[in-house]
């Protein structure tokens, strides 16, 4: 029987409770759902291991895997075996927190089976990946020291017991990732160098003689503040990488690192200046992205406009050119967009455009009426002739959206639940290459970027 998280059979149970409640006495339809029996003799084991221990539940605080009861299928039977619990001991003077593990067993009863412990005042985040290539899933456990300081343990789970595979001590984030694709997941630690007298580090811990080994290092961009998200990634000449993007004094930027014959390398740090100066980027909420779809990752460069009215007091607008990395850090430019992160759009740009001659502006006039636009300008004399109005793409969110939808020649690009997004084009203007059903194609709405790296 495929088992499910308590707080899934929870919410089933009270679906079902109040689908019939129309037919049940009316003391009957304060009666709280019936769990089945495995989850109420689990319930009953792991309450009568807290009374023993004297413990409370543990917060979680990032990452996908935030619930306090989370039932595993570690060894990938398809059958969810295990559950985990996360305690916190009040009392306990030394390794505070605890991950309880509780198999079921042939008789469906679970039975405590391990107990994972570590120092701190809460627990950071939690995953499960296959560490050591033999198809089950090991444990991560960020345990919380204090702000900003972990320490990031891993442990091979059998029906006996656990195993410590690693333990240390850092202070920016985590990820996972099979970079010498030998088929099993291995850690990439992030380490910020507080002393300033060393580097910002990337330390590679592979699966090696039963043990996660630091097996080696490479330098991140000096003058980090924050890692801001990390995620895997194919280069452009196919190399997987691991694409790291930093928060600096300046902006944001992204180290991009690979594992070749000498160990883990950062190909895109300037030795000289110590910065990723080639991936480095402002002015912009957008991130790494495959912007293309053709399975690389390509990194935002945005470049200001001119705009249409010099004199105006209006915010700056920018296209973004997007450019991919290859393993000897040198790039190449594969798009051209504009992002309205206000609007939630963005429009990739023709290849044929002429980008010299665009320029952009926002006019928020009707925002009162449920209305947004941006104004694209053609403008291929700069010195003598007047910027003149070819594309406008509206954002209506106002209760007559749909009738203003197609008002005024205006043609619909998008809609959602809530929102339509319009366009007018006026070719005679400028005959941009396209009309109205190719620059739908081109239209994408924006949504959120998640972040690939565990805290």
């Amino acid at each position: 029987m495929k088992r499910r998280f308590l707080s899934a059979a929870l919410g089933a149970a009270l679906g079902l409770c109040l689908s019939g409640c129309i037919f049940e006495p009316v003391d009957n339809l304060y009666a709280p759902p019936a769990l089945p029996q495995e989850y109420r003799d689990l319930q009953n084991t792991i309450d009568a291991t807290m009374s023993e221990l004297g413990a409370e539940y543990a917060t979680i605080s990032y990452g996908s895997n935030t619930s306090t009861i989370q039932l595993l299928d570690l060894n990938g039977d398809g059958e969810q075996e295990t559950a985990a619990v996360f305690l916190r001991v009040a009392s306990a003077e030394e390794k505070p927190m605890r991950v309880c593990l509780f198999r079921q067993g042939e008789d469906q009863t679970y039975r405590q089976s391990a107990m994972l412990e570590g120092d701190g005042t809460s627990i950071n985040s939690v995953a499960y990946e296959d560490l050591t290539g033999d198809g089950s899933r090991e444990i991560i456990v960020s345990w919380q020291l204090s702000a900003g300081v972990h320490t990031l343990a891993a442990y091979n789970v059998n029906g006996s017991g656990a195993n410590q595979l690693m333990s240390t001590t850092y202070n920016e984030a985590y990820t996972t990732v099979d970079l010498d694709q030998d088929g099993s997941q291995e850690l990439l630690v992030f380490q910020q160098d507080t002393t300033g007298e060393g580097y910002n580090l990337a330390e590679y811990h592979d699966y090696q003689n039963g043990v996660l080994t630091l097996a080696s290092t490479a330098p991140l961009s000096d003058g980090m503040k924050d890692v801001i998200r990390s995620e895997s990634g194919r280069l452009s000449d196919g190399t997987l990488g691991v694409y790291v993007t930093l928060e600096t004094e300046n902006g944001w930027l992204t180290d991009i690192l690979v594992l070749d014959r000498a160990g883990l390398k950062n190909v895109t740090r300037d030795e000289e200046s110590g910065v990723s100066l080639l991936t480095s980027w402002t002015n912009t909420e957008a991130v790494t992205n495959d912007i293309n779809n053709d399975g690389v990752l390509e990194i935002p460069r945005p470049q200001l406009l001119t705009p249409p009215d010099p004199d105006s007091a209006a915010a700056s607008q920018y296209l973004i050119y997007w450019q991919q990395i290859d393993s000897k850090g040198k790039s190449a430019t594969s798009g051209i967009t504009y992002h309205s992160f206000t609007d939630r759009w963005y429009l990739i740009l023709p290849t044929g455009w002429d980008i010299n001659n665009i320029t952009v502006a926002r006019d928020d006039s009707l925002s009162g009426r449920g209305e947004r636009s941006v104004v694209f300008y053609y403008w291929p004399d700069r010195e003598e002739g007047e910027p003149r109005r070819f594309l406008t793409i509206y954002r209506l969110t106002g209760s007559n959206r749909t009738a203003r939808s197609t008002m005024s020649g205006r043609t619909v690009l998008y809609s959602d639940s809530d929102t339509i997004y319009s366009v007018v084009l006026d070719a005679k203007v400028w005959d941009c290459g396209l009309d109205e059903a190719g620059l739908s194609q081109r239209f994408r709405p924006i949504t959120a970027a998640w972040s690939a790296n565990n805290r």
